[in-house]
């Protein structure tokens, strides 16, 4: 800071005045390599717990086709086979989740249509529902215009919601668990919402929703697969949002503003040339048949 030194008149000078900043940004460079350790440490350990119930399963799993093999017994080896199976997929989805969250890969737009995606999700996950005595019900306004998104990625984003709401229903202590896949169309907004009257949560547990490794499902959860939904919305420039009662519910909501969405391109002989917009209104689903 410079500072004008007079009398009267008469300028005699300026005087300058210099703060020494070298230990407050040394101390700012310490904090930040402390949060990046704590970040890694962090990770490193929510990694290894995954593993090590994972392995815990697996272990179980040979114990079981080990001892059926001894008494010659097929139903139990079909069972130890199962164990087996059920924990080579739950690393296989640790890993992919794990890789999701972290990759910084930039959404691939494309012209869908947003009830198709709904819908695949429905039929993907309707008789993993009905097995377990749940309802799913289809809420879905038709002729909504198409929209650039990532299909794969909304997909993976709802289909996350839905089995999730599928488990909070299986931990409900009430009988008659009920989800509702809805989409609408509100102030030039997508707006998908999974409903469902499962366990729901408290409040506790709704402060850390959105917590690395934080998982209601025990050694079931990764602990990372809303982190990833919400990291997926928000690079289609969208929000989520949630409300959920403990003994009541959840109902999960997927925000995407038309005008916030990605632009999706093509590419001619090599040059990248972005696409227009259809018109509204183009190509509408075929109707669905509603259940329940």
């Amino acid at each position: 800071m410079n500072v004008c030194l007079k009398m009267g008149q008469e300028t005699l000078g300026y005087a300058s005045f210099f703060d020494d900043l070298r230990e407050i940004k040394k101390l700012e460079k310490e904090k930040l390599d402390a949060e990046r350790l704590a970040a890694v440490g962090q990770t490193v350990a929510g990694i290894a717990h995954g593993v090590k119930n994972i392995i815990m399963g697996l272990e179980g799993g040979l114990y079981v086709v080990k001892s059926a093999s001894q008494k010659q017994d097929s139903k139990l080896a079909e069972e130890g086979w199962r164990m087996l199976e059920n924990n080579i997929l739950k690393i296989s989805t640790l890993i992919k989740d794990f890789l999701n969250f972290s990759k910084g890969r930039e959404p691939q737009p494309q012209w869908v249509q947003p009830e198709q995606i709904a819908r695949d999700v429905i039929v993907l996950y309707e008789e993993a529902a009905r097995k377990e005595g749940i309802t799913l019900v289809d809420d879905l306004m038709d002729g909504i215009p198409s929209a650039p998104m990532d299909p794969q990625e909304i997909h993976s984003c709802l289909a996350n919601l839905v089995s999730n709401a599928i488990d909070a229903c299986r931990m409900s202590d009430s009988p008659g668990g009920r989800i509702v896949v809805s989409l609408r169309e509100k102030e030039d907004s997508i707006v998908y919402e999974v409903f469902d009257n499962g366990c729901g949560m408290d409040y506790e547990v709704k402060q850390k929703v959105f917590t690395t490794f934080f998982s209601t499902k025990g050694m079931g959860g990764t602990g990372v697969g809303l982190l990833t939904t919400r990291k997926i919305v928000q690079e289609h420039g969208g929000k989520i949002e949630f409300e959920s009662m403990a003994g009541r519910g959840s109902r999960f909501t997927l925000v995407f503003p038309r005008n916030r969405l990605p632009k999706p391109a093509e590419k001619k002989s090599g040059i990248e040339i972005q696409t227009k917009t259809p018109p509204r209104g183009q190509r509408k689903v075929k109707p669905w048949k509603k259940h329940g």
